[in-house]
């Protein structure tokens, strides 16, 4: 009998709340640097805080694009690998988990026969990271799971693109 707990959206799925809060502090430096750039006064706050929400909406914009087109660019890899079955399957027992604390923002972690996995809530991938202490589907140790999996590089391991509970 297949008890699938997790496997990963083959369509891209977009944090619509962080990208919101980040258009809304977009907005906000936006109109202060308008407001201030039609001030006609040299050396004075107004022509600081132009200089400065300026600088911040340069930095936003770029960390914008930068963050979304890898975001793409990882779930178009780690998805085309999963539709082609190119990834790897582990099963065993859970060992050596490490929950993250419900208002932490650490890692989880978790190996099953020496194949090592971390996760957090924090760390947007495009694979599992939804720790145990926000509903996730990892227990802890002696659960008896099958991990599909695919390697992304040094930063960020193994990424967890399929979980199924075993008896």
């Amino acid at each position: 009998m297949e008890n699938i707990l997790y496997e990963i959206p083959t369509n891209f799925e977009f944090d619509y709340f962080d990208f919101g809060f980040q258009l809304i502090l977009l907005a906000f430096l936006l109109t202060v640097f308008i407001k201030c750039k039609n001030k006609e006064y040299k050396d004075t706050p107004y022509e600081v805080i132009k200089v400065i929400s300026g600088i911040c909406l340069c930095f936003l914009v770029v960390y914008n694009v930068i963050d979304i087109a890898s975001s793409f660019d990882m779930h178009k890899k780690i998805a085309e690998e999963y539709e082609k079955g190119n990834y790897e399957i582990i099963d065993g027992v859970v060992e050596n988990f490490v929950p993250m604390p419900y208002e932490g923002k650490s890692i989880e972690s978790f190996e099953i026969n020496g194949v090592k996995f971390s996760y957090s809530d924090s760390i947007e991938i495009c694979g599992y990271n939804n720790a145990k202490s926000h509903g996730g589907v990892i227990e802890g140790n002696g659960q008896h799971l099958k991990i599909g999996y695919i390697y992304y590089d040094s930063s960020y391991g193994n990424i967890i693109v399929y979980i199924e509970q075993l008896e």
